[in-house]
This record gives C-alpha cells, sequence and structure tokens, in this order.
C-alpha cells in the first residue's frame, strides 16, 4: 500500500504552519511504509513544536495515521494475541500514549503467557477517515 498520494498533501500543508518542522515531516513521510512507531514518535514530535494556532491543521495528519496505524499485543512465542485501535490524543506525549495503551491492556483483560509484547503496526487496511 502507497502511503505517499494521500499522505503528501498533509504534510505539505503541516509545512507552512510548522516551519522548522521540516526534518521530522520528511522522517514521517519516509516512515509511512515501514515503521508505524516512528509515524506515531513524528506526529507527537510535531504536535510539541506547534503553536496553539496551528492545532487545527494536525487533525488530518492525526485522522490519517489512526486510520493506518494499531496496537499490537503478542505473547512471548510472536503470537498475535489482540488488536487495538490507537487513538492520538492532543493532550498527550508519545510516552503518555503509550502508557494508556499498556494500562487498557492490562487492567481489561488476562493472558495465558509469561511475557506480553506491544507494539504499533500497519493495519491490514486503513479505516475510512472522518472530517473532525
Amino acid at each position: 500500500m502507497n502511503a505517499a498520494p494521500t499522505l503528501d498533501p498533509l504534510l505539505a500543508d503541516l509545512a507552512t504552519a510548522l516551519r522548522g518542522q521540516g526534518d521530522v515531516l520528511l522522517d514521517l513521510r519516509a516512515a509511512a511504509e515501514t515503521s508505524p512507531g516512528r509515524c506515531v514518535r513524528c506526529y507527537f514530535q510535531l504536535l510539541a513544536a506547534a503553536p496553539s494556532s496551528a492545532l487545527p491543521k494536525l487533525t488530518p495528519l492525526r485522522l490519517w495515521l489512526e486510520s493506518r496505524i494499531e496496537a499490537a499485543a503478542h505473547d512471548e512465542a510472536g503470537r498475535l494475541l489482540e488488536v487495538l485501535p490507537v487513538s492520538l490524543a492532543e493532550d498527550e506525549d508519545l510516552e503518555s500514549c503509550c502508557r494508556r495503551i499498556m494500562r487498557e491492556v492490562h487492567a481489561d483483560r488476562v493472558f495465558a503467557t509469561t511475557a506480553l509484547h506491544l507494539g504499533f503496526r500497519h493495519r491490514a487496511r486503513p479505516t475510512l477517515v472522518r472530517a473532525a
């Protein structure tokens, strides 16, 4: 799945609003196909660097990422246990987002495994992006 045709216009809109963040925008574009975790990290870097006037411009990117990235829980043998949707809150950073996902998994589920591995992955099929 080639993400560039739908991602490029979003990044172009952000380039003007987030001057000085060109490296992060390019890193996000490079990671779009191969590294969902890097994409999430880049989103939070952009969010932290954005002036309050530019925050609404990040919404289309957030929706795009949420439609294409999910969190996956695996056991020690690498077997998939569960997939969770990812929501990227504007009042969080990367660490609090990850801790929220970990709390959700630990509080509400019981798995017969000695180790639980969580990570971001691309969705098999992107969900429909709704305008905010």
